[in-house]
């Protein structure tokens, strides 16, 4: 009986020990959060581009010149890209500045009519007015037709421009020091680590690498092709605008488990307001076909392994990082949840139920090798 006692006073001292690190972890993130949108960015570059620059080293390019010609390399094809999508993408998004007013006034109209209609329900549809009151976007306050809050308002866009710009300016040039120092760097945090410990910080290390740069190549594969599938399937049934409501799928399609469905919001609403109720119900079943495909060919292929979180799980990360982080921590609430699960999990296999490290590493590599039981795959380390 002493020895079990002994025994839960360690597990419960250990569950402490291990809620207070993280809790601290949290604390200095969030002190420390103006940096780490460049950072990420950066991270997620070097996760994407690293098999490309270490297949170059080992083909006897220097790691500064295989990095610069990957950077050509992605800024190349995202100018061919541009430059083929450019012309129609401007012509929609100008005739889709024209028509905005009315299909404004439809919607209003639209969202006024299923207010009328639900006025008896238990929960009704609010008017349109209500719905601007409630975000807070009331044209008609006469506070908001002061200078004063005009010029307000400019600053606030200006800073969040000029924040955006920051972050995709610093981010490929730290990404691209990462890269090039990357063999140096990690014999560096290798000499830092006990020699009794390296091979365990190797094991997770490796599970981490895994785990994030698959997520990060993987969604962004994923969302590349499901953008072209949608695009294609509003134009078939002659959806106007469809090229830019295939890259808002697409782009949306970067957040698991519920961008898929909110990137086909523009589409059922410019169904609704510029054409008739059956072209809605087909844009609901492009989206559809599109992700039935995607989650049943495209991620399988693309894919191979999955970072092992429950679709709950999911969500209740996601909730979090939208919670914490707005879109930014929608992006990266999925992988930091999966990081999360690899290192507590190490530490309470062999800390808390003092499983020898070698059974650890089995185990691992034989959850690794299953196929996932969640809607987040990442692809074969490469």
């Amino acid at each position: 009986m002493g020895e079990r006692i002994r025994q839960a006073g360690a597990v419960a001292w250990a569950v402490v020990g291990l809620a207070t690190l993280l809790a601290l972890l949290g604390l200095v993130a969030w002190y420390l959060r103006v940096v780490w949108p460049p950072l990420v960015l950066a991270g997620a570059i070097v996760f994407i581009l690293n098999p490309v620059v270490t297949w170059e080293q080992r083909h006897s390019i220097p790691r500064a010149l295989g990095t610069a010609l990957a950077y050509l390399a992605l800024a190349a094809a995202v100018g061919i890209a541009a430059l083929l999508a450019y012309p129609l993408a401007a012509d929609q998004a100008e005739e889709l500045g024209d028509e905005w007013p009315q299909i404004r006034a439809d919607l209003e109209a639209r969202v006024d009519d299923w207010a009328e209609a639900t006025r008896n329900w238990p929960i009704p549809i609010p008017t349109w007015g209500e719905l601007e009151d409630e975000f807070g976007n009331n044209d008609s306050d006469a506070d908001r037709d002061s200078i004063a809050e005009r010029v307000e308002q400019v600053r606030d866009i200006g800073l969040r421009i000029f924040h955006v710009g920051i972050i995709f300016v610093l981010g490929p040039i730290i990404a691209f020091y990462l890269l090039v120092d990357l063999p140096r760097l990690r014999q560096v945090a290798l000499g830092l680590i006990p020699e009794r410990s390296e091979q365990e910080v190797l094991l997770v290390a490796s599970r981490l690498n895994r785990a994030i740069g698959g997520f990060f190549r993987g969604q962004l594969a994923v969302a590349a092709i499901v953008g072209v599938m949608v695009s294609i399937g509003l134009a078939i049934i002659g959806l106007p605008f469809w090229l830019l409501v295939g890259m808002v799928a697409g782009l949306a399609n970067l957040v698991p488990l519920i961008g898929p469905w909110v990137g086909g919001i523009p589409g059922v609403v410019i169904a609704l307001t510029t054409r008739d109720v059956s072209t809605a119900v087909w844009v609901v079943v492009v989206m559809a076909v599109a992700q039935q495909i995607d989650n049943h060919f495209i991620s399988p292929i693309v894919m191979q392994r999955a970072v092992k979180l429950h679709p709950a799980a999911v969500m209740i990360a996601l909730l979090a990082g939208g919670t914490l982080g707005g879109f930014f921590g929608l992006l990266v609430a999925v992988p930091t949840a999966a990081v999360l699960k690899i290192i507590v999990g190490h530490l309470w296999r062999t800390y808390v139920l003092g499983e020898p490290l070698e059974e650890v590493a089995a185990r691992s590599h034989e959850e690794d090798a299953k196929p996932g039981v969640g809607f987040v795959e990442d692809v074969v380390d490469t």
